[in-house]
């Protein structure tokens, strides 16, 4: 049989101590992304043995709103949701078989331009 690798995504939070901490996902297990404040987004993912459940990462980001002070996207300072997409992007469509840390709290490895706090919720099994 032939079996397709995956690209594969890594979240963790802080604490890193339970059940609860992180996971690691499939990017054709992407569900999509959405602003959750100002300044972090939350990444969905199909989860659990059966896929009936959902994965989340909520991601520390730069404050969205200041993203937007210039329309000269060389003078922003803060990225916006549409670079953050865009990195998002690549990542889902990068070549087969990569891993990724894209963002590990308690180890404070981040792919750019998340940072900060990383909250996950696991879909029960």
């Amino acid at each position: 049989m032939n079996y397709s690798q995956d690209v594969l995504l890594h979240f963790m939070n802080g604490v890193a101590d339970g059940d609860d901490d992180g996971f690691v996902a499939k990017a054709s297990d992407f569900l999509g992304m959405e602003i959750a404040s100002t300044t972090s987004v939350k990444l969905s993912f199909r989860g659990s043995k059966d896929n009936s459940g959902v994965n989340t990462a909520t991601i520390g980001v730069a404050d969205l709103e200041h993203g937007y002070d210039s329309t000269n996207p060389d003078e922003r300072e803060n990225p916006t949701f549409r670079d953050i997409c865009t990195v998002v992007t690549s990542l889902l469509n990068s070549d087969r078989d990569k891993y990724f840390v894209v963002a590990d709290q308690a180890a404070g490895v981040y792919i750019r331009p998340f940072s900060g706090t990383v909250a996950v919720a696991n879909a029960a099994d």
